[in-house]
């Protein structure tokens, strides 16, 4: 791809760079700081590609979770790329290795010179992803509305259509040392290269709100049911101190 038409700082995709990112940062961090990772499916695993799977934005921690989304639940059948602030990824350069690539969003010429170079990447080959952001910046979990950015709906038309993923996610502290991190995704759906934008987007914005709002309202009501652990963190300092009064003996009454 001409060196023109290319965002000033484009993903640089490395199988080795990618293990050491994942194991190295995202994994060993997500274990020393969660206890959980959980997922639940609304819909199943989307198989077809393009893909391009947009999420809420409610935390720091929310590209570690594209990460665990690519390597765990979709096992890397995907070629993975992300759009990242263009001012993060030059203090965070070695993201690129994992498919980052640089979005200047407070220049729109520059944001739509990223929005064409994504485009163009997923129309090259079907088995690649999009993960991203629509709402551009971190916002607080529950807000309401969302206030989504036509970013997609520019890359669906570039690409030449695609399969659209919700998810939505939330962080909470339950009844350990740790939090715990959930996901919910909705039913994967298929976007046209002819699709309204305005309309598109407005259906984007309603997907993820209801994959928001039915978490929110899972998490409330305790109905955990439909969830499954992804990942397990370290033990906490309870769990620790259970375990180990368990393998005392016990004092006779």
């Amino acid at each position: 791809m001409p060196t023109a038409e290319l965002p000033p700082i484009p993903a640089r995709h490395s199988r080795l760079g990618d293990a050491l990112v994942y194991w190295g940062l995202v994994r060993s961090a997500l274990w020393s700081h969660f206890d959980r990772v959980w997922i639940k499916l609304d819909g199943g695993i989307p198989h077809a590609g393009p893909l391009i799977v947009y999420m809420n934005h409610p935390s720091w921690w929310d590209g570690y979770m594209a990460f665990v989304l690519n390597r765990v639940v979709l096992r890397s059948r995907f070629q993975g790329f992300a759009m990242m602030e263009e001012a993060q990824l030059r203090r965070y350069r070695f993201f690129s290795w994992s498919g980052a690539f640089s979005v200047h969003r407070q220049d729109a010429r520059s944001a739509m010179r990223s929005v064409a170079y994504i485009g163009r990447v997923l129309a090259e080959r079907r088995a690649r992803c999009l993960y991203v952001f629509p709402q551009g910046e971190i916002t607080p979990n529950d807000r309401r509305p969302l206030e989504i950015f036509g970013g997609v709906a520019h890359v669906v038309r570039r690409c030449g259509g695609a399969t659209l993923w919700p998810i939505a996610l939330r962080y909470e502290f339950g009844g350990e040392q740790r939090p715990e991190a959930f996901l919910r995704a909705g039913a994967p759906h298929y976007a046209p290269p002819t699709a309204n934008s305005h309309e598109l987007t407005a259906d984007i914005s309603a997907r993820l709100t209801a994959a928001c709002d039915a978490l929110r309202q899972e998490y409330i009501s305790g109905d955990l049911c439909g969830y499954r652990t992804l990942l397990r963190g370290r033990t906490g300092t309870n769990r620790a101190f259970d375990a180990a009064r368990a393998l005392l003996p016990r004092r006779k009454p």
